[in-house]
């Protein structure tokens, strides 16, 4: 395994930058110029140069850094060949994830996944999708699952699980025993609705706009910063939401809550895969990756 020191480098050398290295590293930003000043000293040299805010690789910085990525893939090759020779299959598995993704699909793909590899030690963060993707990029995290298409046009992206946002109403509301509903009336009653900027409400606000309809003309109530806050908004009789269809799921299962369509709004959206270099995963990532087989999620997930 890498150093401490080495991994905080390459991530510094990526990002260009301490606080941000820190922060994809979930790291202090003087934990961070620890690391760097301990490999340093122990080169007895500079490897960046401090320029305003930003950072650049000295000439020392830049060799260690070949050194460093060389070293980083063939660790990894390794622990993959080792494994694969031995059948043995253990490690960490670091995996970034968007909220719907995180706290409703994983948490039940994860559980099938370790009966199967009890030693793959996996750790899930929750996440926003450009976090996501620099740490992917960088090869802090093995795998991001995200809410959507990457920006970043070097990561390898494939098509994970299909979601939709559903309308979502108590059992008990006048609208539980309609399948589904015309888009003006969305107006009749209170609605909850996710922060600015969160993904959800942006494939919401954009299915709006797509059928040219104006969010002005919502009754909203409430604006909260998470899936669970509504949910439990809901069940309190506060309003009617827009949530994914996996969120919810558990609770239709009840029978709480009831799903609404509505009429000439499309809110179907992908869950997609992030990777970076497939050449050097580790053993368990790609294991983790084969798990992720639709019909076999699909099988977990409608248990």
């Amino acid at each position: 395994m890498l150093s401490d020191s080495m991994r905080v480098f390459i991530t510094v050398a990526d990002k260009k930058n301490f606080s941000k290295a820190a922060k994809a590293l979930s790291l202090t930003q003087p934990a961070v110029s620890f690391q760097i000043q301990t490999l340093e000293q122990y080169y007895q040299t500079m490897l960046f140069d401090r320029v305003n805010r930003h950072v650049k690789l000295t000439s020392a910085g830049e060799l260690l850094l070949k050194y460093a990525v060389h070293m980083n893939n063939l660790q990894a090759e390794l622990e993959r060949n080792m494994q694969q020779l031995t059948g043995h299959v253990k490690g960490e598995l670091l995996i970034g994830a968007s909220t719907t993704i995180g706290e409703y699909v994983l948490p039940y793909v994860v559980g099938s996944f370790k009966k199967e590899y009890p030693d793959v030690n996996v750790t899930i963060q929750i996440m926003n999708t450009e976090l996501i993707e620099g740490m992917v990029s960088s090869k802090n995290f093995d795998i991001g699952i995200v809410e959507g298409p990457v920006k970043n046009d070097k990561l390898h992206m494939q098509e994970f699980l299909d979601d939709e946002l559903m309308l979502t109403v108590p059992a008990d509301h006048p609208w539980a025993e309609k399948r589904h509903i015309k888009i003006e009336e969305l107006a009749d009653y209170p609605f909850i609705i996710r922060e600015p900027g969160s993904g959800s409400r942006l494939d919401f606000e954009q299915a709006l706009i797509d059928a040219e309809y104006d969010i002005e003309n919502l009754n909203i109530v409430m604006e909260l910063g998470n899936t669970t806050s509504i949910k439990s908004a809901i069940l309190s009789g506060l309003g009617v939401s827009v949530i994914s269809k996996w969120a919810i799921k558990d609770l239709v299962r009840q029978g709480k809550v009831v799903p609404i369509a509505i009429e000439g709004l499309r809110m179907k959206r992908k869950f997609n895969i992030i990777l970076n270099d497939e050449k050097f995963q580790s053993e368990a990532a790609s294991k983790f990756i084969d798990f992720l087989d639709i019909d076999n999620i699909n099988s977990i997930l409608h248990k």
